[in-house]
């Protein structure tokens, strides 16, 4: 049974459709529900809202961001979205030196009012400008700093109403979708649009570009042709691995259909066993959007085979320009040096 609290006020089996998901690119957990007029639910933008099932703890608590009431349909609809939407829709002009990630975390979380949950242990200082970047952009350049080092693959979710970084495709326990039982429809498709099979590393002294390395995967270069993308040097980072993680082979993606679940959420990678088109293994969870409606619980889920973390690119602060010196000779004061 579907249980919505709105400030506070339960409400059970009064909805004609209910949808909750979410997925893994900076994407906030959001919930869309449908009702009748004849329910006469009360229900504003801005009210506080959480959601869950008979046995199990809460699942979403968000806050309402559009009500839409329908008089040809006899239907009101309201979207509600976690506390991660205010990491999208917040921007600042900030400028860090040498501090850990958690303390960038706890600072643009406590100037938007949010709480901050489980944090993973810091393992480097980070030092970069953000100018005109959103909350969620700055805490991901925290973290694609440390990523830069351990290999580790963060993710920034919402919990509970706290803000956290996890590590990404944690596999779900004692869970195997299998297609005699759990899938409904399985639609499979591979691609090489985004492949990138060879990493140039370029160097700048005196506004000069030297290359210095290459990292390619010659067996797609072979089979599929060149696909090159640049990267350049910086003495802060293990070049070498920032470019092999750059490097894209075929991509292969997965859309189900499963019986409902409430663990099937983006972030976790999930055992499945579809027998028909052969798609066997784990698969990390990129998108899922649950569906309720007419007493029927299902999970529709876009999955992918690799699991590579959201990156965002760092900028760089501006260098100073050395002015030159020109010396002139001036008479009865000899050689005079002005700046040019």
């Amino acid at each position: 049974m579907i249980e919505i609290k709105i400030n506070g006020t339960v409400y059970k089996k009064k909805f004609t459709k209910v949808e909750w998901g979410g997925g893994i690119y900076g994407s906030s957990r959001k919930l869309n529900v449908d009702f009748p007029t004849s329910e006469n639910i009360n229900v504003n933008v801005g009210d506080n809202v959480e959601f869950k099932l008979d046995g199990t703890e809460t699942l979403f608590k968000g806050k309402v961001f559009t009500v839409e009431k329908n008089t040809d349909r006899k239907n009101v609809n309201f979207i509600a979205y976690d506390n991660s939407i205010y990491l999208n829709k917040n921007f600042f002009v900030k400028n860090y030196f040498n501090r850990v990630p958690s303390e960038i975390v706890k600072e643009i979380c406590g100037e938007l009012g949010l709480e901050v949950g489980r944090l993973p242990k810091d393992k480097v200082k980070c030092t970069f400008p953000a100018i005109n970047k959103s909350a969620y952009q700055i805490i991901l350049a925290a973290y694609t700093i440390q990523h830069n080092k351990d290999k580790a693959i963060y993710s920034v979710f919402c919990d509970n109403g706290k803000i956290e970084i996890a590590d990404q495709g944690v596999l779900l326990e004692d869970l195997e979708l299998d297609s005699y039982n759990d899938l409904r429809s399985t639609r499979y498709s591979e691609s090489i649009e985004e492949m990138v099979n060879q990493i140039i590393v370029y160097k700048t002294e005196k506004e000069k570009q030297q290359i210095i390395d290459k990292v390619a995967n010659e067996e797609d270069k072979k089979k599929y042709g060149l696909f090159q993308d640049v990267v350049e040097y910086t003495k802060d980072m293990n070049n070498i691995f920032n470019a092999r993680d750059m490097l894209k082979g075929k991509q292969s993606y997965a859309n189900v259909i499963a019986n409902g679940n409430p663990d099937l959420i983006a972030g976790y990678s999930v055992a499945v066993k579809e027998h028909d088109t052969g798609l066997i293994g784990s698969f990390l969870i990129k998108n899922d959007n649950h569906v309720f409606q007419d007493g029927d619980y299902n999970v529709e889920m876009e999955l992918i085979f690799d699991n590579v973390m959201d990156k965002v690119e760092l900028e760089q602060k501006e260098k100073k320009k050395k002015k030159k010196r020109i010396y002139n000779f001036v008479e009865g004061e000899g050689w005079v040096d002005e700046e040019d």
